[in-house]
């Protein structure tokens, strides 16, 4: 990374989007009780020798796997943006999602994202518009191949008998893989033909969303490459999980295991689907035949590892955020408008 990509732009005292509020707090307060509701089920001294007689070795490479995906997920989210005038490297951008990652686990409804794109701003100097176009983007990617995952995994184990809860997995799958493909759709179309009536800084607004939301051809069998990637290290580190507490699970079941989960964290109403995760997580571990108290354990450490343990990390990350050069939603840059784009021109479509 060089001193000129990771320069930081001049910033203000303005604030950054809002993210706390009545509707967070009522996430936050649905959350603690589901998760207090659940733990109540759960016998935590059997989950504690479990944890002593797992394999060490294995439960820090799944964690390794798991936390490694955040580096490649920056990779690809630069790649993304090429063709846009970028200040930061890729260590930078890695930093970034990690980030805006954390946040998603504390706030609901999917913020982290909108909340991404202003990181990039003040971070990186992109449009907050381009950004949340490549963010967009990179979720239809995801959604598709997780959906894609999902069904060939579930097929394989289930085929003779489909149970109900997965089969809805795979719907709601296909509903958040249609509604990202619709809204690329729906601003690639907006950019050849936008009525007149649309104010011009909307107009603008549409042409950078559209700009950052495709990647250069070039990049789309490398993004691709990259996204089987991580979700080959997801995988991974569900199945190393696993073997840590002595269950060798097949690459079906591991892929199973990844994905409906992941399905889940969609779920609106509380930060990354907490809750709902944990729910489908252990009903899916005895799918796949792990006896109750282990899969209990399992989804208990899974959930540790991969959702507090980032919110521990995430907070560490903001409390010592100047060393790591990080601005987050206090700043923003002391101009007023975000840089310009080089956009195709918008047409006008008549009312």
């Amino acid at each position: 990374m060089t001193e000129e990509q990771d320069r930081p732009i001049p910033l203000n005292n303005e604030a950054g989007p809002k993210l706390w509020g009545r509707y967070t707090l009522a996430s936050i307060i649905i959350t603690a009780a589901l998760l207090v509701l659940l733990v109540s089920y759960v016998d935590l001294a059997q989950v504690w020798r479990e944890l002593i007689a797992s394999n060490k070795g294995f439960l820090v490479l799944a964690a390794l796997s798991h936390y490694g995906t955040y580096p490649v997920r920056g990779v690809r989210w630069k790649r993304s943006l090429s063709h846009v005038p970028v200040r930061c490297g890729n260590a930078r951008f890695g930093l970034l999602v990690f980030f805006y990652n954390f946040v998603d686990n504390v706030v609901p409804a999917k913020l982290g994202d909108v909340y991404a794109a202003h990181l990039a701003r003040v971070n990186c100097g992109i449009r907050r518009s381009a950004a949340l176009g490549s963010i967009v983007f990179l979720r239809m990617v995801d959604a598709w191949m997780v959906l894609i995952f999902a069904s060939v995994a579930s097929w394989f184990l289930f085929s003779s008998a489909f149970p109900r809860p997965v089969a809805w997995a795979l719907v709601i799958a296909f509903v958040i893989a249609v509604a990202t493909t619709a809204v690329v759709v729906v601003f690639i179309i907006l950019q050849h033909a936008v009525p007149s009536w649309i104010p011009e800084a909307v107009r603008q607004r549409i042409g950078a969303f559209h700009t950052g939301m495709l990647p250069d051809r070039g990049e789309i069998i490398p993004l691709l490459v990259l996204t089987i990637i991580i979700w080959g290290m997801e995988v991974l580190w569900v199945f190393l999980l696993a073997l840590a507490f002595h269950v060798d699970l097949k690459a079906g079941q591991a892929v199973f295991l990844t994905m409906i989960p992941i399905i889940v964290t969609a779920f609106p109403l509380t930060p990354s689907g907490a809750g709902a995760v944990e729910l489908t997580l252990f009903g899916c571990l005895r799918l796949v035949g792990v006896a109750t108290p282990l899969a209990a354990s399992l989804t208990v450490v899974n959930r540790f590892i991969d959702f507090w343990l980032h919110i521990i990390l995430g907070t560490l990350t903001w409390m010592f955020r100047s060393a790591f050069g990080l601005r987050t939603w206090k700043d923003r840059p002391a101009i007023t408008d975000e840089p310009a784009l080089t956009t195709p021109p918008v047409k006008e479509l008549a009312p």
